[in-house]
């Protein structure tokens, strides 16, 4: 009976990570409302959870505030620049199905901006993770985040079913929308540390020789 109740148990320990991430949730929903602050307050998500994941557990507010502040200026640029290319691409798919082209040349061009989304989405899934775990420029981040997320396409594909276990589940609990979408980034984190370990030498490497 003491051993269930013991705060070392593996129970109770997953649990106040879990209570944790509903804390940091939270923050990043409040954090994300003007919008134009989303990417610098899911890069401090991630380097909560991140921590999280690897035992590394901090105080919620202090990590997240810190994160937010840190990383603001760039994570904002990076933010405000994948939604500028999201929404080029999205237009580009809305033109390709309205221009008056031969059908062989409309699908082609259909089909070919569909791949590129599909890679833009794969290369966003690691940038803010990528943002808040390393420190490099804008261009070797957007460059590592796409080798990582092509060069583990299977990692990236569980990410991916992670992220839509939670879109899923959003739609039956609209209203828990930020702790699903915390819980989300929580279990993805211990796989993006996965692919993180791999590439780690190389990164700090490349760290240590830049001023961001």
């Amino acid at each position: 009976m003491d051993r269930l109740f013991n705060p070392e148990n593996p129970f109770w320990s997953f649990m106040t990570k879990i209570m944790d991430v509903f804390l940091i949730s939270i923050l990043w929903f409040l954090f994300s409302i003007p919008i134009i602050t989303i990417g610098a307050s899911t890069t401090a998500l991630f380097q909560f959870t991140l921590k999280l994941a690897a035992d590394e557990e901090g105080y919620v507010w202090r990590t997240f505030i810190r994160a937010f502040c840190k990383n603001f200026v760039q994570a904002t640029a990076v933010w405000l620049l994948a939604l500028a290319a999201g929404v080029f691409l999205a237009f580009d798919l809305y033109l390709s199905r309205r221009l008056m082209l031969p059908a062989v040349v409309q699908n082609g061009l259909f089909f070919a901006i569909i791949s590129i989304i599909i890679v833009f989405l794969l290369t966003m899934l690691y940038i803010f993770p990528l943002l808040s775990f390393f420190h490099v420029r804008v261009k070797q981040l957007i460059a590592h985040a796409f080798i990582m997320a092509v060069g583990n396409l299977h990692v990236s594909i569980i990410i991916v079913a992670i992220y839509a276990a939670g879109a899923a589940a959003m739609l039956y609990m609209p209203m828990a929308f930020p702790i699903i979408a915390g819980l989300s980034c929580f279990f993805a984190s211990y796989f993006y540390r996965i692919v993180f370990k791999k590439y780690m030498e190389d990164l700090k490497k490349e760290e240590k020789s830049q001023i961001i």
